[in-house]
C-alpha cells in the first residue's frame, strides 16, 4: 500500500516585492518595533507608506503589539504586492531560538489554511528572527511541520485536488537555503506518515517494505531479518514479545557508508507498532488509543537516515528499527517467564507491558557486538513516567559517555529541541537485577523512577560503547513544545536533531 498523500509547498525567493501580486502578505514584527502603537523600523515605515497607511492602521485600531504569535490581517486595495495583509507577532523571547523560527513557519502555514490561499508572500521584519544567521531555513522546515496532515481514509476527490495543488511561498531575503533543508522536510514527513498510520496498515512489514523502497534510490543498503533469521540469531527477547501477534517482526537494519569516514554511529529505534501491552493489559482500554505511536523510535531512526544520506555525511551511519507487535493469545509472553536474551543475559518478565526495554536488549547488543559501533543513539517512546517528568514538552536523555552527552545536548541547542538530562544512579540500577535472571524488565521498587530504571536497564546490554538514551514517550505526538505543531498526531520530534547529531559527529 502507497503511502497517504500529503499537501505540497514550492519555495522561492525574492529580493523586491513591489510587483508579487501574492494573494496573502504575512509580515513578521516584534515587540521592540512596535511600541505605544509607533513603528520603530524604518524599513516597515517604508512599506507601510507603499501600502498607503494599512500597517500603521492595524497596529494603531487593532491595537497590535507584537506578542508572540499574535495576529492581524487586513484586505488591501489596489495593491500590486498583496490582496490580504497579516501582521504576525514574535514577541520579545530568544531562547530555543530555532524552534521558536520553526513555529513562526507553522503558524504562517496556519494562517494560510485560515485564509484559504497557495500564494503567500512572507516578509521578516523581526530583529530577533532576523540576528538568526539562516532563519529562513528553519521557516521552511516549521512550515513543512505546519501543512502536512495525515489525510482523511476516505478521500473526496476536491480534498484530494486540492492537496495536489502545491503552496507557492515566496520568502523576500537572500537564499541561504540549501539542499540539508529539503531533504529534512522529506524525512520528516516520512517519519509522520508512519506514525500516523493506522496500526492495520502500518505493520512491521509495511514499514520495512516503505524504508526498502526508500533506500533503493539512494546509495543506502537494507538488510531485514524476519521471525526465520531472528530465531537463528537468538533475538530470543524480541522473539517473545511479538510471539502473540499475527503480523512478522522485522528488524531492519540500513546502512550508509561513505568512502571516507572516522566514526560510525548507530540509530536505534523501538518499532511497537501496537502494543496492547500483553497480558498485563493497558487499562482502561483508552490507555491503548495512543499505542500505534509506540513505533516512534524506529520512525526517527529509519527516516533520519535518508535524509543524512543524501547529505552525504562524512560518517559511518546505521539505523535500527525494531519492529513487531505486542498482542495477546495462546503463544504471548507471560509475566514470570526468563527469557535468554541475545546478549545471553536472562531477563525475568515481571510485566508484559514494558516490553520496548525488552525488545531494545536484542537490538541494542546487535548495535554494539555487531556493528561494532563507536556511538550508539536510541529513541523509544519507553515510559509514561517521561510524561510525568517532563511532560509533553521534551524528552529525557540518559547517558552514561559525557562526551557523548555533550554532542546531543549541542544538537538539541542547534535544533532547539527541548530535552533535559536525567542521571541513571547506581542505587536505581541495583533495583533492576534479578535473583533467578540476571535482570528483571522493571524494577523491585515498583512505581519509582520509572523511566531511571528503564535506562538502567537498557545500559545492560551496550557493552562499553558510548550510549545515549532518548526517551521520546512524551513528544512523539500531541507534543506541546515550541517548534512543533501542537496538533493531534504525530510531531516528527527527532529527526532534525538526528542529523544533527551526526553532523556533529562527522566532524569531529
Amino acid at each position: 500500500m502507497k503511502l497517504p498523500l500529503t499537501k505540497t509547498f514550492s519555495i522561492s525567493y525574492v529580493d523586491q516585492i513591489d510587483t508579487q501580486n501574492s494573494d496573502l502578505l504575512i509580515l513578521t514584527v516584534d515587540e521592540k518595533d512596535i511600541e505605544n502603537s509607533t513603528i520603530h523600523n524604518d524599513k516597515l515605515l517604508h512599506l507601510d507608506v507603499t501600502l498607503g497607511g494599512i500597517i500603521h492602521q492595524l497596529i494603531s485600531f487593532e491595537n497590535f503589539k507584537g506578542k508572540w504569535l499574535e495576529t492581524t490581517s487586513s484586505l488591501i486595495l489596489n495593491s500590486k504586492i498583496a490582496k490580504r495583509i497579516c501582521l504576525l507577532g514574535v514577541g520579545k523571547k530568544s531562547d530555543y531560538l530555532p524552534a521558536r523560527i520553526r513555529e513562526i513557519g507553522i503558524q504562517i502555514a496556519k494562517i494560510s489554511h485560515t485564509f484559504k490561499t497557495n500564494q503567500v508572500l512572507f516578509y521578516s521584519f523581526s530583529q530577533i528572527l532576523n540576528s538568526y544567521h539562516n532563519y529562513l531555513s528553519f521557516i521552511e522546515i516549521g512550515f513543512n511541520l505546519g501543512i502536512y496532515k495525515y489525510p482523511n481514509s476516505n478521500m473526496k476527490d476536491d480534498v484530494k485536488k486540492d492537496l495536489k495543488t502545491p503552496i507557492k511561498l515566496s520568502l523576500v531575503g537572500k537564499n541561504l537555503s540549501t539542499k540539508e533543508t529539503e531533504y529534512i522536510n522529506q524525512s520528516i514527513n516520512f517519519c509522520r506518515l508512519l506514525q500516523d498510520g493506522p496500526p492495520n496498515i502500518v505493520t512491521p512489514k509495511y514499514i520495512s517494505s516503505h524504508v526498502e523502497d526508500h533506500a533503493s534510490k539512494l546509495d543506502i543498503t537494507v538488510s531485514i531479518f524476519g521471525e526465520k533469521k531472528l530465531r537463528e540469531l537468538g533475538f530470543n527477547a524480541m522473539l517473545a514479545v511479538s510471539a502473540g501477534s499475527a503480523n512478522e517482526p522485522q528488524f531492519v537494519v540500513v546502512e550508509y557508508k561513505p568512502k571516507s569516514y572516522k566514526k560510525t554511529l548507530t540509530f536505534v529505534g523501538k518499532g511497537l507498532t501496537m502494543d496492547t501491552g500483553g497480558y498485563s493489559i493497558k487499562t482502561p482500554s483508552t490507555f491503548q488509543e495512543g499505542m500505534k505511536y509506540d513505533m516512534s523510535g524506529a520512525a526517527v531512526t529509519l527516516s533520519s537516515i535518508l535524509a543524512i544520506a543524501q547529505l552525504k555525511l562524512p560518517i559511518h551511519v546505521y539505523a535500527i528499527g525494531a519492529l513487531c507487535e505486542n498482542m495477546i493469545d495462546a503463544h504471548s509472553y507471560r509475566v514470570g517467564d526468563i527469557i535468554t536474551s541475545y546478549s545471553g543475559k536472562t531477563i525475568e518478565i515481571l510485566n508484559t507491558d514494558a516490553e520496548g526495554r525488552v525488545v531494545l536488549s536484542d537490538a541494542l547488543h546487535y548495535a554494539a557486538k555487531d556493528l561494532k559501533s563507536d556511538y550508539i543513539v536510541e529513541y523509544s517512546t519507553l515510559t509514561g513516567a517521561m510524561i510525568t517528568a517532563l511532560g509533553h514538552t521534551g524528552a529525557g536523555l540518559f547517558c552514561h559517555n559525557k562526551e557523548l552527552e555533550k554532542i546531543v545536548i549541542h544538537a538539541c541547542e542547534m535544533t532547539g529541541d527541548k530535552s533535559h538530562p536525567l542521571p541513571i544512579w547506581e542505587e536505581i540500577s541495583d533495583d533492576i537485577k534479578g535473583t533467578i535472571s540476571d535482570v528483571c524488565n522493571v524494577s523491585a521498587t515498583r512505581g519509582a523512577a520509572g523511566s531511571i530504571s528503564a535506562a538502567a536497564f537498557l545500559n545492560e546490554f551496550v557493552e562499553n560503547v558510548p550510549y545515549m538514551h532518548i526517551d521520546i514517550a512524551g513528544v512523539s505526538d500531541n507534543i506541546k513544545a515550541i517548534g512543533y505543531s501542537k496538533s493531534k498526531g504525530s510531531s516528527g520530534y527527532g529527526v532534525q536533531l538526528s542529523v544533527e547529531i551526526a553532523k556533529i559527529i562527522s566532524e569531529k
